[in-house]
């Protein structure tokens, strides 16, 4: 589902009115409706908007792939920095958090 809406568009300014003038859901690529272009004023203070509803829940990684993405990102932030002293600094870091590290 898509939501179009008319909303103020000035961020850095109090809006005036309200804050969100007509909103409404529409099926995925739908063109926007008739409601909100015949409030919409060129140039004026408020912005059509395309909000994209997700329905899908939020996807946690494992605990075995938080482990392997941090240790990866460890390794290419030390090999980046210091790689003539890497395998030292690797080794000092597990042994300061090896829950973290664990994917924990």
């Amino acid at each position: 589902m898509w939501r179009y809406s008319l909303r103020w568009r000035y961020p850095h300014i109090p809006c005036t009115g309200e804050p969100v003038l007509v909103s409404e859901d529409v099926c995925e690529g739908a063109p926007v409706p008739d409601s909100i272009l015949s409030r919409f004023i060129a140039g004026g203070d408020y912005a059509v908007c395309l909000d994209f509803l997700a329905e899908r829940p939020v996807k946690r990684w494992p605990p075995e792939r938080k482990a392997q993405a941090r240790l990866r990102n460890l390794r290419h932030r030390i090999l980046k920095s210091a790689p003539l002293f890497a395998d030292e600094l690797i080794a000092r870091e597990l042994a300061l958090r090896p829950e973290y590290f664990k994917g924990r």
